[in-house]
This record gives structure tokens, sequence and C-alpha cells, in this order.
């Protein structure tokens, strides 16, 4: 399930010009895919579910996040700035910093089982986070009441759900076309950086530029004409309102 939903987010990285996550995360999947036979003891590790970190009563996190906390908390009193220029105080650094780190949570974990009785409920069940998620709720309730519900929409355009703004022919088309643009790109990338290996990975990602989100609408006779013809507007009622006021004086 991990690999198909990587994969198709994969083809709209490409689709969408996301150049970064089109290029090496297809290295990611090669990666995983030839796992079994290239290291199967990790393969068979991953598969007995031994890729997350239960650091909390409720919930496990995947093991590259625990890392990230663990960076963060060693690099509270200034990290490891300057420290890249020096191997050997680098490698110093790396070795104690992850033991210092964890002393100093066992100790504030100890401290706070003393001060205070041990919390068993879920984060989710506190009056601050109940409050929010009932205003969240109520206003979504506020919105579908406003514009009407979106799911029961029965129009063949295009819109935006919350403001019902129908989207230009011309990124209906492009939206139609972005899967199978961008199923075709990350092919084709896939084949020639990782299977045939005809081109590095470092060379140039075309981009597509299919705008669908950001594209503005464009009627006939609008844009800057519209604009002129608004500030006409604005001063020919400028003049009809003093005419008025000199009147009436």
């Amino acid at each position: 399930m991990y690999l198909n939903a990587l994969t198709e987010l994969t083809t709209w990285f490409h689709a969408m010009d996301y150049t970064n996550y089109a290029r090496w995360i297809p290295v990611h999947l090669r990666d995983m895919v030839t796992l079994p036979t290239a290291h199967p003891e990790v393969a068979r590790g991953f598969e007995a579910g031994n890729f997350t970190i239960q650091k909390f009563q409720f919930s496990a996190i995947p093991i590259d996040q625990a890392h990230e906390q663990n960076n963060a908390a060693i690099k509270e009193d200034g990290g490891a700035v300057g420290l890249t220029d020096n191997p050997t105080a680098l490698r110093r650094w790396m070795m104690s910093r992850p033991e210092i780190a964890r002393l100093i949570g066992e100790f504030q974990d100890e401290l706070d089982l003393r001060n205070r009785p041990p919390d068993t409920r879920h984060h989710d069940q506190s009056a601050t986070v109940q409050s929010a998620f009932v205003k969240d709720v109520q206003s979504t309730v506020s919105v579908v009441e406003h514009f009407g519900n979106p799911f029961e929409e029965e129009s063949q355009d295009l819109l935006v759900l919350d403001a019902k703004e129908i989207a230009p022919p011309a990124a209906v088309d492009a939206l139609r076309r972005a899967h199978e643009v961008g199923q075709l790109h990350f092919d084709n990338f896939f084949r020639e950086g990782l299977v045939e290996r005809t081109k590095p990975l470092e060379y140039a990602i075309h981009r597509h530029k299919l705008n669908i989100f950001g594209q503005p609408s464009k009627v006939p006779g609008k844009g800057a004409n519209q604009v002129k013809s608004l500030k006409n507007d604005v001063v020919l009622f400028s003049r009809l309102l003093l005419i008025l006021l000199s009147y009436i004086l």
C-alpha cells in the first residue's frame, strides 16, 4: 500500500512540477522495490512492522520522524553551527549529543512525574482541543448552510467548493490531462534514469506548467480594459457628485 500510494503521488509530482520530489522519490521507490533481494533481512523487518518507534502512550511514529525530533532536541543550544568545518569536533558532537539529549529528557520526565500526577488522557481530550473542534464543526456547518452542500452539486463545471468559482476551460483541460502527462513523464524518468541509466539523475526536468489551481479566469473584454473602464466610471461619478453638491449648496 505504501509503495502504490507513493507511486501515484510521484505521478502527480511530475505533472505539477514538484521537481525535487519528482527526481528523488523514484530513487527511494527503486530502493524499496529491490529491498527483498538486496537486503532481505531488512525487508522482513519492515514487513513485520519494525519501522516505527513507540514514544507516546497512544501512537507510534516513523523512525525518521523520531530522528528529526531527536535532532531538534540536540540542536536546542545552537546545534551544529560551525562544527561542519571541523570533522573531529563534528564526530565528537554526533557521538555525545544524542546521549546528552537522552539524559536531559529522562531528567525532565522524572521531574514531571514528581511535580504532577501522570495524565493518562489522550491529547485530544483536553478542553482546548475539544472547543476548537466544536468551533471548526460549527464553521463548516455554517458554510454548507450558506453556500449549499458542495457534494450535491450536479453541474459538470469544475468549481471551487466554498466560493463556487468556475474554473476556465483551459484549467479544466489541463486537469484532465494532468495524470496522463505525469504518468508518461514519470515512466520516462524512471526508465532513463534508473533502469537503462542513459541519463544522469541530475539532468534538468522539463516543467509542464499546468496552471490548474492558480490560473485566473479570462473573459473577453476584461483585464486591463476593465480596470480602465472602472477608473473612468469613478471619475465620471465624482464629477456628477460635485455637480449635485454645487446645486444643493
